[in-house]
């Protein structure tokens, strides 16, 4: 005789495993294995970002001590794709120029170029090629660097200043119209920049040179 308490035939039958249950049963180490793929790769990637995180870190510390040439190179050399290295090597370029040494300040610049083409300074490199040749007294050179500068960086903040330093060698040339044309590009496309403003005391200098 039954008990009350024994349940019905039917309410003992075992439901079948579930698709969940079933993946683990026939792919435990497969699921396993994949777990702990996914910690390792994360693992990775947090040793990573905390090991680039450390190293900007210590070349900015390392480009704020540098004062000459030596300490610029050890930056330079110690993180040689970081943005402190990027700033080492236009200081260095500077300084390379104001000594007198043209040639290796040029080759500097290039290096830069090379290194750093998507950079937000990049047309500094351009804009330091330009100043060595005006420097050196080629003034169509120095032109035709800044008309690159501006013309490859429209957005950047060199490029007033490029278009700036167009006029005033265009001006010094007697190339009146040619100036005329720069300067009235400066102040449609950049009316705000102090380039501009620096133009606006001087846009009486093309008329003065062709008087």
């Amino acid at each position: 005789m039954s008990s009350p308490f024994t349940p019905p035939e039917a309410d003992l039958e075992i439901a079948p495993p579930s698709t969940i249950e079933l993946v683990w049963i026939n792919h435990r180490g497969t699921v396993l294995a994949g777990i702990a793929g996914i910690i390792l790769i994360a693992l990775i990637a947090l040793g990573v970002t905390v090991s680039r995180q450390a190293s900007r870190i210590a070349s900015e510390q390392d480009l704020a001590g540098a004062t000459d040439a030596a300490g610029w190179n050890d930056v330079i050399s110690k993180y040689p794709n970081s943005a402190a290295a990027a700033d080492a090597m236009l200081l260095l370029a500077s300084s390379l120029r104001d000594a007198g040494k043209i040639e290796e300040s040029d080759s500097l610049y290039s290096r830069f170029l090379e290194s750093f083409p998507r950079s937000p300074i990049a047309v500094s490199g351009m804009i330091g090629r330009a100043s060595n040749a005006r420097v050196a007294g080629k003034p169509a050179e120095a032109l035709n660097y800044y008309q690159q500068a501006a013309a490859a960086n429209p957005q950047s903040y060199g490029a007033p200043f490029a278009l700036f330093s167009q006029f005033r060698l265009l001006a010094q040339d007697g190339k009146t119209e040619e100036a005329k044309r720069i300067i009235q590009a400066l102040a449609n496309q950049y009316p705000s920049s102090l380039a501009a403003q620096a133009a606006g005391i001087r846009t009486q200098l093309p008329r003065q040179a062709a008087n």
